[in-house]
């Protein structure tokens, strides 16, 4: 089941992908503040919403929102992120992604991250292998932190006070290279494939990095998930992925 489930996922991400990459003009709904919401976010959820709607299985989405409670339980439910990396998208910048998983709980069963921009779909999930474009990827990844490579962002919920931005400096300097794609997802699927071994954020939400989760158990890699609730954001998670446990970010 989890791998017809997957293949689901890897059809509907692909059409909505290949969708998006046909589309020249993008259209700004809001610009408000440190955040950026495109028609095209909306469209795009529509239509995977459409393309899932024969699974039966409930969706909660980033931009249409969804039954939270659904995630409190031990039923199925697709989480979709249509544009991951939304002002990448904007400007015409690489590192923008479609991102679908199915979870249970806070658990992730499958999931896609397909970067359309480069042709390239990352898919796993439990029990299944990591492949790349459907291809089974065996990834390589440094040996010390040292010579890791730690992805990260800001996101428009995390906290940017000095405190803050002195703690991850701090910590960051153990890694050889700190890298910032402006994907959450993107950055867990390149962690994944091994071309990055780490990967922290603080602040953002279950939808950009719920495909990621999927791949990380697929490879059984570690990654730490908590909800750190925000008032009225109740999916809003702190995250941590890794090759192993020592890359941490601490």
């Amino acid at each position: 089941m989890n791998k017809q489930l997957l293949q689901t996922a890897v059809n509907v991400a692909r059409l909505a992908g290949d969708r998006l990459n046909g589309i020249a003009k993008r259209r700004v709904n809001s610009d408000a503040g440190k955040d950026v919401k495109l028609q095209e976010d909306i469209e795009s959820e529509i239509f995977i919403r459409d393309l899932l709607s024969h699974t039966n299985i409930p969706v909660i989405g980033e931009e249409q929102g969804g039954d939270i409670s659904i995630v409190e339980s031990c039923k199925p439910y697709w989480i979709v992120d249509p544009i991951d990396g939304t002002y990448n998208f904007l400007r015409g910048m690489p590192g923008v992604c479609v991102s679908i998983a199915l979870m249970r709980g806070w658990e992730a069963v499958v999931g896609v991250i397909y970067d359309f921009t480069r042709g390239e779909i990352f898919a796993g999930g439990e029990g299944l292998p990591f492949t790349i474009n459907g291809e089974e990827f065996k990834p390589k990844w440094a040996e010390d932190i040292s010579q890791a490579a730690l992805m990260s962002g800001f996101p428009n919920a995390a906290s940017m006070d000095d405190e803050s931005l002195k703690t991850f400096v701090m910590a960051a300097q153990a890694f050889k290279k700190v890298r910032m794609v402006g994907s959450a997802a993107l950055a867990m699927a390149w962690v994944a494939s091994g071309r990055a071994d780490s990967y922290c954020e603080k602040g953002l939400y279950l939808w950009d990095v719920a495909g990621g989760m999927a791949l990380m158990k697929s490879l059984g890699l570690p990654c730490s998930v908590h909800p750190i609730g925000k008032k009225g954001k109740p999916l809003c998670v702190e995250i941590k992925a890794a090759a192993k446990k020592e890359f941490f970010l601490s």
